[in-house]
């Protein structure tokens, strides 16, 4: 007797395995684009924090800012371990993190 075959459910398909030039590609391709979302998330951060600065009267409002900067500031740190950046953006990055840090640590933060 003939065994069994097993239904299937839906559709089927073989990915055709890419090549390594593709892959290194793609690794460069996500590369450039969070060192992208790296500046700018960072310019976003700075952005809560100078609005924080200004809005020393509007405590809810302050304290909303200074929790988005510093939360950006977090998530930058977190996503600069997995990212390579050439010498103009690692540069950037790092004169815009310390005036950051700088900034947050005017509205209480510690570190």
């Amino acid at each position: 007797m003939a065994p069994k075959k097993k239904p299937t459910r839906g559709f089927t398909f073989a990915a055709k395995k890419p090549t390594m030039d593709e892959l290194l590609t793609s690794y460069a391709q996500l590369n450039r684009t969070t060192a992208d979302f790296l500046k700018v998330d960072l310019q976003t951060a700075l952005t809560f924090s100078g609005i924080a600065l200004q809005h020393g009267t509007d405590s809810v409002k302050k304290e909303r800012n200074r929790r988005n900067a510093r939360r950006g500031y977090d998530t930058i740190l977190r996503l600069l371990e997995r990212v390579s950046l050439d010498d103009h953006d690692a540069r950037h990055l790092k004169h815009n993190l310390r005036r950051l840090k700088t900034e947050l640590q005017e509205l209480g933060e510690t570190f």
